[in-house]
């Protein structure tokens, strides 16, 4: 892959409050892992932890909070969110280009 293919990206997801923090840092894991099998880099991981939800979701109050800043090519992205999207653990998540 040439490196210009590269795009940045910010990924913001929230996990429901009742995960322990193994399974937090495994599925953190899991899409750093989804990250590079697409030739990618996670350049940095802020795990903000459990804080309100600014309105309920799935009867959820609050959730863990990771911001993930990621460098990888276009089809690495659609692989990302298919796991979140699948992942049942996941209440939100948003992937947005911040290359541009």
């Amino acid at each position: 892959m040439e490196n210009s293919e590269q795009r940045e990206y910010e990924l913001v997801y929230i996990l429901q409050p009742d995960m322990d923090e193994a399974a937090v840092l495994g599925l953190n894991e899991r899409v750093g892992q989804v990250v590079t099998g697409q030739n990618g880099a996670v350049v940095t991981t802020e795990m903000w932890g459990r804080r309100t939800l600014a309105y309920p979701i799935k009867r959820y109050f609050e959730g863990h909070y990771i911001l993930s800043r990621l460098q990888m090519d276009p089809a690495g992205a659609t692989e990302v969110e298919r796991l979140l999207r699948f992942n049942e653990s996941v209440l939100r998540y948003l992937l947005i280009r911040t290359d541009d």
